[in-house]
């Protein structure tokens, strides 16, 4: 299984934004004085109103085309099953009516171009634009090159000078927008959104306790980000120690939007079996250039068929109508080998998920659930264990939008990203749950 490096996209890439916006809300402000300033400094950044069309087609041109979860999007609105051509036409028709020459147009450009996609297709498959600080936290493609050649198709677009220089005048736009954000939030009170965004960062990303001496030991992680990971991994393995030979071990990821599956691999797994595991997946794909360009390497060689996947009665829930599309399958297989010789934690393991549960965190509860490794308690996962979202460049103004092309299967066929992963227990309170287990025990 590929590592996902970049998973937790739900709160920073959504729309053109800093951190705290929601999706119909961006920086394109009527009266602000700085983007109505006579003096452009990036005037060859500056799209024209047909650049800015052709760029928005091409978009929907390349998500028509390797997107595979159509008909996921068409399931969720039955009354309405095209909606989304209606999302797609209206935006664009905003975008007819930008008057096209400053950098208050480009900021309506990019606030169109990501909030079409995100009323199209919500979270579904890791849709959304790259904004300026999420493009700088994609340079984590970089570091992992040397082990994962695979990646190399990520970092060649990362690169390219010409979305290297948009990125900068991102950057631009995005420091004269929030000057005029910052006047608006001395005269008032913080948004509710800026306040969670603070309040999550003064929280921090970790939490242990011991909730019952000696027996029950409590952790919640609230993102798998590899920002993460050089803080809370050697935190984590300390209170393993402590708590080696306590009964229970909760670990609660009901909040976790995903990250990196190195974190969990490495934090939970690894430490905790005396011998390898093994964990599988089947993936399907799309015969299209942009799918090749980023994919093809994973499937030039599968022994995995499209048909043998039709055929197998264990993909009893498979969704025929998607497959129409599909031209790849591949069955990819793990083992994750153990950390010591003997597991760090000997007791019981339960994981506590929910709807929040997505990417590479609802790819732990996956591995959680095929491999028994622990007990998944609470509500039906987010969904969404790719191999992460592939990078699509406008062409005119270099822009990045992400989406996933592999649509995954779970178990029984039933697509991941629509249905997620249901909990071996069921229950509305996850953590009261398990502890009224632990107390029958």
């Amino acid at each position: 299984m590929k590592r996902k490096i970049v998973g937790g996209i739900l709160t920073i890439a959504v729309s053109f934004c800093l951190i705290g916006c929601g999706p119909q809300q961006g920086y394109s402000r009527e009266g602000n004085n700085s983007l109505n300033s006579s003096e452009v400094l990036y005037a060859d950044k500056l799209l024209t109103n047909e650049q800015m069309i052709s760029d928005y087609d091409n978009m929907w041109k390349a998500m028509k085309e390797s997107y595979p979860f159509w008909g996921v999007l068409a399931r969720s609105k039955p009354e309405n099953p095209n909606y989304y051509d209606a999302i797609i036409s209206e935006y664009r028709s905003q975008l007819l009516s930008v008057e096209a020459g400053s950098d208050e147009s480009m900021l309506k450009f990019l606030d169109i171009v990501a909030n079409s996609l995100y009323d199209a297709c919500g979270t579904v498959g890791h849709v959304s634009i790259i904004n300026p600080n999420y493009y700088k936290g994609l340079g984590v493609y970089k570091d992992y090159v040397e082990e994962m050649p695979e990646v190399q198709p990520w970092v060649d677009v990362i690169e390219k000078p010409e979305v290297a220089s948009f990125y900068q005048y991102c950057d631009y736009l995005l420091t004269l927008s929030q000057e005029d954000t910052n006047e608006d939030e001395s005269q008032g009170e913080k948004s509710k959104d800026q306040q969670e965004v603070e309040n999550q960062s003064a929280s921090g990303n970790l939490t242990t306790k011991i909730l019952e001496a000696g027996k029950t030991a409590y952790i919640r992680v609230n993102s798998f980000d590899d920002a993460y990971m050089e803080d809370d991994l050697p935190k984590i393995e300390t209170f393993l120690k402590e708590v080696k030979n306590y009964e229970n071990l909760i670990i609660d990821i009901q909040a976790n939007g995903g990250g990196n599956t190195a974190y969990w691999e490495e934090a939970f797994v690894r430490p905790n079996i005396a011998e390898p595991i093994s964990s599988r997946l089947v993936r399907l794909m799309k015969d299209t250039e942009l799918t090749r360009q980023f994919y093809m390497e994973g499937y030039k060689d599968s022994l995995l068929s499209l048909e043998a996947v039709k055929n197998d009665k264990i993909f009893k829930e498979l969704p025929r109508e998607d497959l129409v599309d599909l031209a790849f399958a591949r069955e990819l297989k793990e083992t994750t080998k153990p950390k010591g010789n003997e597991k760090l934690f000997g007791g019981k393991i339960w994981v506590l998920v929910g709807p929040s549960v997505y990417s590479s965190a609802e790819a732990f509860a996956v591995f959680c659930k095929d491999t028994g490794f622990a007990t998944l308690v609470g509500q039906t996962t987010g969904g969404s264990d790719s191999g992460g979202p592939i990078l699509f460049e406008l062409p005119n103004s270099h822009l990045l939008i992400q989406f996933d092309v592999e649509y995954c299967l779970n178990a029984d066929g039933s697509c991941n990203q629509e249905m997620g992963t249901a909990p071996d227990i069921e229950t509305a309170d996850a953590l009261q749950k398990v502890l009224e287990l632990i107390k029958r025990t």
